[in-house]
């Protein structure tokens, strides 16, 4: 997996974990002070894209990680971001040609059993990913 955009959120549940494991990212224990503590233990849940691992901290993070407070849709939006596959990605249609989905709505792709599947059911030329942008504005708390 080749995800893209490092993010954290002060929160850790194994909810969080698992839908985690699911976008494909795999759990590491820090050699840090923390070597002992259990992740259940842990306050913040932090991803590492470019190895595809997350881990749990007490608050501290890279300048470039992505503070999504406690949103788990942004935090879960940003996690999936990945330039190899499409799939737990959110798009955005570009243009009126579905009579279900209309123009600037957004979707999530699944596979291609699931319905809204980019380059299946969903051209691809007719919708786009959302950016890191789009989906910060998009899943913001209000």
């Amino acid at each position: 997996m080749n995800f893209k955009q490092p993010c954290f959120i002060r929160k850790n549940t194994p909810e969080l974990r698992n839908k985690l494991e699911e976008l494909g990212y795999t759990y590491i224990q820090c050699g840090s002070a923390e070597w002992f503590i259990p992740i259940e233990e842990l306050e913040y849940l932090v991803t590492y894209p470019t190895s595809g691992c997350y881990q749990g901290c007490n608050g501290y993070w890279y300048k470039d990680d992505f503070d999504c407070g406690t949103n788990e849709e942004l935090f879960l939006a940003l996690a999936a971001l990945s330039d190899d596959f499409n799939e737990n990605q959110w798009f955005i249609m570009d243009v009126e040609v579905y009579n279900h989905i209309c123009k600037g709505e957004w979707f999530l792709s699944t596979n291609p059993q699931g319905g809204k599947h980019v380059g299946t059911q969903i051209e691809p030329l007719y919708c786009h990913k959302a950016t890191v942008e789009e989906l910060i504005e998009h899943f913001k708390i209000k």
